[in-house]
């Protein structure tokens, strides 16, 4: 397994660092804190980061045209202008909100904006689902989901990958890019003890899959997996808890990490580090994200 530099790049503190985009046109990484109910931009040139506050709690967020994003919070959907930064509430949650809330998401290929839903009482819930956003229009894609994690698509965006947290297993699915249907779920991968559970995730112009995999025995890393499900290289990383990953910088080789400070979940102590963003410069080239298409 090859050996990279971790290096942090931000000195943030988050709560619960999720959803991470980087934005080509911005040269930017766009990031939620989960419960610090903020959308964050950071820029790795200046170091700065702004953070818009949210009248809901985040899960996950999709570009839009026009320096936008549209967000899937608890409260359901709201679109949020960069420039502006006014926030407009678009639709309510499809799901019972006493129950669930938006959690990891993703747009595939075509601009279809897909996110799943977590628990809000027990994890071990199974009956929450993943939802497609489509042109203002919302409907359930995949149900009985525990806790929705690592959504990510392939490359020519005929598969599509999803998580289950707490079975440590990811799973894959045949994806109609002309309709935006999922079928034929299967196991694609299930992490090894002792290196966590499968989080937020990304996939490389080689069709490998990355997953962040916090509460590992010894430490958090990131496991890449190669289209065959073969887990082919492992990171690890200063942090018990790195939450998800995405492939920035001018040609999309730098994979940065976001974060949090939940290691109390598992009765573990924070460290120095916890909830900030890092970056590991590769030789892999990641795949700019789709916007929402209008």
């Amino acid at each position: 397994m090859a050996e990279f530099e971790v290096r942090r790049v931000l000195d943030i503190k988050a709560e619960l660092g999720e959803g991470v985009l980087w934005s080509v046109e911005e040269q930017a990484l766009f990031w939620v804190d989960i419960d610090g109910k903020t959308l964050n931009r950071f820029d790795p040139a200046s170091g700065a980061n702004h953070a818009w506050s949210l009248p809901a709690t985040p899960g996950s967020f999709a570009f839009r045209d026009g320096r936008g994003a549209v967000i899937a919070t608890d409260a359901g959907y709201y679109d949020l202008d960069f420039a502006s930064g006014a926030i407009e509430f678009l639709l309510g949650p499809p799901f019972d909100a006493t129950l669930y809330r938006f959690n990891d998401g993703k747009t595939d290929r075509q601009g279809r904006f897909w996110t799943g839903t977590v628990p809000r009482h027990d994890l071990t819930q199974k009956g929450g689902g993943y939802f497609r956003y489509d042109r203002g229009a919302v409907v359930e894609g995949i149900s009985g989901i525990t806790i929705a994690n690592g959504t990510a698509f392939s490359p020519d965006g005929r598969i599509m990958y999803r998580a289950e947290s707490l079975a440590r297993t990811i799973y894959a699915l045949d994806y109609n890019p002309a309709t935006g249907a999922p079928s034929n779920e299967r196991v694609f991968a299930v992490l090894p003890e002792g290196l966590g559970i499968p989080d937020g995730a990304t996939v490389d112009a080689e069709g490998c899959y990355w997953a962040a995999a916090p509460f590992g025995d010894q430490a958090g890393h990131v496991l890449r997996f190669t289209p065959s499900g073969e887990l082919d290289l492992q990171i690890e990383v200063p942090v018990l808890t790195p939450l998800m990953v995405a492939f920035g910088g001018p040609d999309l080789s730098t994979l940065y990490i976001v974060s949090g400070r939940i290691e109390a979940l598992l009765n573990r102590e924070a460290s120095e580090w916890s909830g900030d963003i890092f970056a590991v410069d590769t030789h892999f080239r990641g795949l700019p994200e789709a916007p929402l298409r209008s």
